[in-house]
């Protein structure tokens, strides 16, 4: 484990819980992924800052591009990016869904299952997909 690790945890698991729903789009009628909040149980910025100085490890290596300065801590519970229409022979669906009666229904979602991170694993996640190389691919930090 990396010194700052232990000194943003105090060597102790982080408690993090899911409440609430977003949506990734300034339009709640056109929603394509919707995610739940992600958050420390004890209401501070640990586990932001904790990530945050992994990408910043990441970055001065060299193992990613700095493409942006902060990683958005969420849940992804609905993605339609790349769902397949079956009718299409093998040309994918560009539905998109309407998110205002989903959001409406699960704003309130209350995700507070205690999930207790011992160890974290960061990944680049890269999605093989035909849409990458027209600019459409969807890459993402993720943490396990």
């Amino acid at each position: 484990k990396e010194e700052f690790i232990n000194d943003i945890s105090g060597g102790k698991p982080l408690e993090v819980e899911m409440a609430g729903i977003e949506y990734m789009n300034d339009d709640p009628g056109m929603v394509d992924v919707l995610y739940a909040k992600v958050h420390m149980k004890d209401g501070s910025n640990r586990l932001q800052e904790l990530v945050d100085r992994v990408l910043e490890r990441f970055q001065a290596s060299g193992l990613i591009v700095k493409e942006w300065n902060s990683v958005k801590l969420h849940a992804t519970v609905m993605n339609t990016l790349f769902r397949k229409d079956p009718n299409a022979e093998g040309r994918y669906n560009l539905y998109t869904a309407d998110g205002k009666c989903i959001f409406k229904e699960r704003e309130s979602f209350d995700g507070r299952n205690i999930l207790k991170v011992s160890l974290m694993h960061i990944l680049r996640a890269y999605q093989e997909n035909p849409r990458i190389e027209k600019g459409l691919g969807h890459r993402e930090l993720v943490v396990v």
